[in-house]
């Protein structure tokens, strides 16, 4: 089972993040290593880090291109949290990060109003399929 642990270091003056020695031998990172950082960028042409988070790893370590190429990522939610939100376990599921939260919805909700296709035809317009229309309408009335 792999364990996340969290590492505290301090931004300095010039720029640099130090983290104490010992922690970084633990992560098989050394003095003068070349390392690798990984970040979810804002946009597709905007690479602010609005996350603030990373992830380092050795230059010569592909794991960050691991991460971004597994298409087997697994996501598991305790079996309590699909009973308190009268979602079916065997649910598919629409996942929908905003600002400061993570909204969960079964993706076929029945209770769903269809799209109004005035703005269905501005959706189209700029380039945005239904089914996105409809799971992010749905999370923003969440």
């Amino acid at each position: 089972m792999l364990q996340l642990v969290e590492m505290i270091g301090r931004m300095n003056e010039k720029g640099c993040i130090e983290v104490p020695v010992v922690l970084m031998e633990q992560t098989g990172i050394r003095t003068e290593d070349e390392v690798r950082l990984l970040y979810i960028a804002a946009g597709e042409n905007d690479f602010r880090n609005e996350a603030k988070e990373f992830l380092i790893s050795r230059a010569d370590n592909d794991s960050g291109e691991k991460i971004l190429n597994d298409t087997n990522v697994e996501l598991k939610l305790p079996p309590e949290l699909f009973k308190d939100a009268n979602i079916p376990m065997d649910a598919n599921l629409d996942i929908v990060c905003m600002d400061k939260k993570i909204v969960i919805l079964p993706a076929d909700d029945p209770e769903m109003e269809i799209v109004p296709p005035e703005l269905m035809e501005i959706f189209d317009e700029l380039g945005i399929p239904k089914d996105k229309v409809s799971v992010i309408l749905r999370a923003m009335e969440e």
